[in-house]
C-alpha cells in the first residue's frame, strides 16, 4: 500500500518541475518514480499486487517486423483550429484540410522525437475514398514520409453498423498502400464496445450468439419487455449512449437490452473483484469467481470474432503483410480470446495522477502480457489535461508513463494527443492551440534519445 509520505513526495516532485532544466528534470524524476516502479522493492509494484509482480518476470514479445524499437507517438486529429466542427472531428473536410498546416504539425511531432502518429479514417475522408479520391490521404502519407513518421491508421471512425461495408473500405485502403512502409498498423476500431457488437449488421444476415435469445434462456430476464418499450420511447433510449437501434424489432430490442444489462453486471463484478484482490479486471475473467460467466463470455467472443474476421480478411487480401490491432478501452473485450487474431494489442487507459494511477496502468498492461505473451503490447492512448493538473504536473505524469513502458519492455505509447483541440477546451495536447510546446515536448525528445541509446 502506498503511504502518505509517498503521496507528499510525488506532489513535491511535480511542483519542482519548473524553471531551467525542466525537461531534463522531468526525465530524471520519471526515472525515479517510473523505472523504480518496476524494481523488486518499487512502491508502485507493491500497489500493483502480487499478480502484477509475478507478471514482471514475463519476457517482452517480439515486435512486428519493421516496427521501431520503441513507439513514442501521439494521436493526431488535424491542425488545432481545424480539427473540430460542432460535434465531430472534421479536419478532412474540403474547407478545412490544409496540407501546409499538416506539414507544420508533422515537423513539430518529429522535432519532439516522435516516430509515430495515429490518424483516423473519418466521415469526411470516407466520402472521398468512396469516390476513389485519394488526394488527401496520399498527401498525408507523403508528408509522414518527409518528416520521418510512421502512421497507425484507425479505420471506421464513423457510424457504420454494416460490417461488410467497413470491410470494403478497409480492403481498399490496405491495397492502395500495400507497397508503402508508411502505415505501421491498421487499427480496426477506436474503442470497440459491447453496444457496437450488439448493434452491428453482420455479413450474409448471420446472427452471432450475442444477437440470439441463448443468453436470456441461460441467465434469465434482466428487464421486462414493458420497461424496455418505455425506455426505447424516451430521449435516452433514442439518442443516449445505450440507444436501441431504430431498425430493431421489439423482440430484438428485448434481447439487446437484456444482454447489455448482463454485460454491465459482469463489468461491475470484475471491477469489484479487482479492488478486493488488488489485481486487474482482466484477471477476473479467468478466476474461479467468474465461472458462471463463461457461457456469456463465449457468446461475446464468438460475436466479436464474427465482427473482426471479415475486416481482417479484407485487409490481408489487400496487404498480406499488414499489421492489425484494435484500440481497446473496454477491458472485457480486451480480454477475449479472439484478440489472438491481431498482431499487436493496444490499450487505452486514462488514470488519475499519482502513484496509484501509474500502478493501475501498469497492472492492466502486465495482465495483457500474460494473456497475450506472443503479442506486442502498447499503450494506445494516455495523458492528462493540462488545465486540470497543470502543465508541469501533466508532463511529469506522462514522462513517467513513457519511462515505465520503456523499462517494462512494452512496444511503446501514444499520447492523446499532439495538439490541443475543440477551440482550446481540450488541453491534452503536446502543443497548445498556437503551436507552442508544453513541457512534455522536450521531455519526449529526451526519452526518444534514451530509447535509441538503450537499443530497445
Amino acid at each position: 500500500m502506498i503511504g502518505r509520505s509517498c503521496h507528499r513526495g510525488w506532489r513535491k516532485l511535480r511542483r519542482s518541475a519548473s524553471g531551467a532544466g525542466r525537461s531534463l528534470l522531468l526525465v530524471v524524476l520519471a526515472m525515479l518514480i517510473g523505472l523504480g516502479a518496476g524494481g523488486p522493492g518499487g512502491r508502485v509494484a507493491e500497489a500493483a499486487g502480487s499478480a502484477d509482480r509475478s507478471a514482471t518476470t514475463a519476457t517482452a514479445a517480439p515486435k512486428p517486423a519493421g516496427w521501431p524499437s520503441f513507439l513514442i507517438g501521439a494521436s493526431y486529429q488535424g491542425p488545432s483550429a481545424r480539427s473540430w466542427r460542432g460535434d465531430y472531428w472534421a479536419w478532412w473536410a474540403p474547407d478545412l484540410f490544409d496540407a501546409q498546416l499538416v506539414s507544420e504539425d508533422f515537423a513539430r511531432a518529429s522535432a519532439a522525437g516522435l516516430n509515430t502518429l495515429r490518424i483516423f479514417v473519418q466521415l469526411e475522408l470516407l466520402r472521398e475514398i468512396r469516390d476513389d479520391n485519394w488526394t488527401k490521404l496520399d498527401a498525408v502519407m507523403d508528408l509522414a514520409d518527409q518528416h520521418g513518421l510512421r502512421l497507425i491508421l484507425t479505420l471506421g471512425d464513423y457510424d457504420e453498423p454494416r460490417v461488410a461495408r467497413l470491410a470494403t473500405i478497409d480492403g481498399a485502403i490496405a491495397a492502395r498502400y500495400a507497397s508503402r512502409k508508411t502505415i505501421l498498423a491498421f487499427d480496426l476500431r477506436n474503442e470497440p464496445t459491447f453496444w457496437m457488437l450488439q448493434s452491428a449488421m453482420y455479413p450474409n444476415d448471420q446472427k452471432p450468439p450475442l444477437l440470439s435469445r441463448a443468453l436470456l434462456e441461460r441467465y434469465g430476464e434482466q428487464a421486462a419487455n414493458h420497461f424496455i418499450v418505455a425506455f426505447r420511447s424516451s430521449d435516452e433510449g433514442q439518442r443516449g449512449p445505450l440507444a436501441i437501434p431504430e431498425r430493431f424489432s421489439e423482440d430484438e430490442a428485448y434481447v439487446y437490452h437484456n444482454n447489455w444489462i448482463m454485460s454491465y453486471k459482469l463489468s461491475l463484478e470484475a471491477t469489484d473483484w479487482a479492488k478486493r484482490t488488488g489485481r486487474s479486471d482482466l484477471e477476473f475473467l479467468g478466476s474461479p469467481e467468474a465461472v458462471r460467466w463463461r457461457p456469456f463470455l463465449g457468446a461475446l467472443d464468438a460475436t466479436y470474432k464474427a465482427w473482426m474476421e471479415p475486416r481482417i480478411t479484407a485487409i490481408r487480401k489487400g496487404n498480406p503483410n499488414a499489421v492489425i490491432t484494435i484500440g481497446h478501452h473496454d477491458l472485457l473485450i480486451a480480454a477475449l480470446p479472439s484478440n489472438g487474431l491481431l498482431d499487436a494489442i493496444s490499450l487505452h487507459r486514462y488514470v488519475p495522477p499519482g502513484p496509484e494511477g501509474l500502478a493501475d496502468q501498469r497492472r492492466q498492461l502486465m495482465a495483457l502480457r500474460v494473456l497475450y505473451p506472443e503479442k506486442a503490447i502498447m499503450l494506445g492512448e494516455f495523458g492528462h489535461r493540462a488545465t486540470e493538473i497543470g502543465e508541469d504536473a501533466a508532463a511529469v505524469e506522462e514522462t513517467a508513463t513513457w519511462m515505465q513502458l520503456l523499462a517494462d519492455g512494452f512496444a511503446g505509447g501514444l499520447k492523446w494527443q499532439l495538439n490541443d483541440t475543440r477551440d482550446g477546451t481540450d488541453t491534452m495536447g503536446m502543443y497548445r492551440m498556437d503551436g507552442s510546446p508544453r513541457p512534455i515536448v522536450s521531455a519526449a525528445a529526451q526519452i526518444a534519445q534514451l530509447a535509441l541509446a538503450r537499443g530497445e
